[in-house]
């Protein structure tokens, strides 16, 4: 959908608005404005649009196979109450804005400027000092530079 960190800012109310440019994309990708807002410790802000969240919903209604059936079966059954329970089914408006659930905004500190990142099938938010914090603790050591070269990078 787009590259790079996207400034974004959680009003008052608790809606996030995000930059024209994000919501522009959304638009052409998905035709919908049906998101699903959630997180799964609460720490951050993840916005999945309806139709990549169903995908993950899917993956996580298909039965296991092997020898940790039980395991996978729990694992999957807390990442759906996890996300059941921060999470809701929201709509971007037309001013680009998108509710982030009570709950989710006091754990996530989701007030004031944020940071949006897309990540594959979803926007993570984080606020401020969360985004940097993960900055840091993401910074790539001599070995992962390594790795990169050999990635062309």
């Amino acid at each position: 959908m787009f590259r790079g960190v996207r400034n974004g800012n959680v009003d008052a109310k608790g809606r996030l608005k995000l930059p024209a440019s994000v919501k522009r994309s959304y638009k052409e990708k998905y035709n919908r404005m049906d998101l699903f807002v959630t997180s799964l410790r609460g720490d951050v802000v993840k916005v999945f649009p309806l139709r990549e969240w169903e995908a993950v919903e899917e993956l996580l209604a298909r039965k296991s196979t092997g020898t940790d059936q039980a395991i996978d079966g729990k694992v999957k059954n807390k990442i759906l109450f996890q996300t059941n329970h921060f999470g809701a089914e929201e709509s971007l408006d037309g001013q680009g804005r998108v509710l982030i659930p009570a709950g989710l905004r006091r754990s996530a500190g989701m007030r004031g400027p944020v940071r949006i990142q897309w990540q594959a099938n979803h926007m993570l938010v984080m606020n401020e000092a969360r985004y940097n914090e993960a900055a840091e603790a993401n910074a790539l050591s001599e070995s992962d530079m390594l790795h990169a070269a050999n990635l062309g990078l």
